[in-house]
């Protein structure tokens, strides 16, 4: 008896005092980020938007050219890439995003899910990123006041570059400047480049190893 005595002196006097006395139990999870800013989506959806025949055919006509002139120029980038993303990966990847992957995302990662050690880079050093990489880096710039729902980041460069698809077009960031109307473009101009078809600010360059570089003119 003495010791609920004692017990419910102590209670009264913490209620007094504006102590909190509760349970002990595990903090929830929480995403948030340095500015305190919270970055956790609802459930994005469990299905993939089917790309139209056209479409498909763009892209993958697209990274054809650019597949093709690594496999006969560049060896060592050409060997570089992940394998394909699975279906499975990318609806995960779309529920933690909270919104529907844009298609012509979808078919190129059903290509390549990012690379490896000496991989393919857009010009001047954009390596695509695979579904693991798209779900960290977008958690990382989620919080920057320029970063708009929705905005889907496919490659990462120097310094924490990314490139990235707003409403199907294709953005810089930090710059949030408009760099290719869309993926096909982006794909289309790079295997100009690679072809010497294009006059442009970087060219490429291939070294004794079979590994592509970009290269300022």
């Amino acid at each position: 008896m003495a010791i609920f005595a004692i017990g419910g002196l102590l209670i009264g006097a913490a209620l007094v005092l504006g102590i909190a006395i509760e349970p002990d139990r595990a903090a929830a999870p929480t995403t948030a980020t340095s500015s305190g800013v919270r970055c956790r989506p609802p459930e994005g959806p469990l299905t993939l938007v089917e790309p139209t025949p056209d479409v498909v055919g763009r892209v993958n006509a697209a990274w054809a050219r650019v597949d093709g002139w690594l496999a006969d120029n560049a060896a060592a980038t050409a060997a570089a890439w992940n394998t394909p993303a699975t279906r499975t990966e990318l609806i995960g990847l779309q529920r933690d995003l909270g919104y529907q992957l844009p298609a012509e995302l979808i078919i190129s990662l059903g290509r390549h899910d990012g690379v490896g050690a000496d991989g393919f880079s857009f010009p001047p050093a954009y390596q695509p990123l695979s579904v693991r990489e798209i779900r960290t880096t977008t958690a990382d710039l989620c919080a920057d006041p320029g970063w708009r729902e929705g905005d889907v980041p496919f490659a990462k460069g120097e310094s924490g570059a990314v490139l990235y698809l707003h409403e199907g077009s294709v953005y810089r960031f930090p710059a949030m400047q408009r760099h290719a109307s869309d993926v096909t473009e982006l794909l289309d101009r790079t295997a100009s480049r690679l072809e010497g078809e294009s006059p442009a600010e970087y060219r490429p360059d291939v070294d004794a190893l079979g590994r592509l570089r970009w290269v300022r003119e």
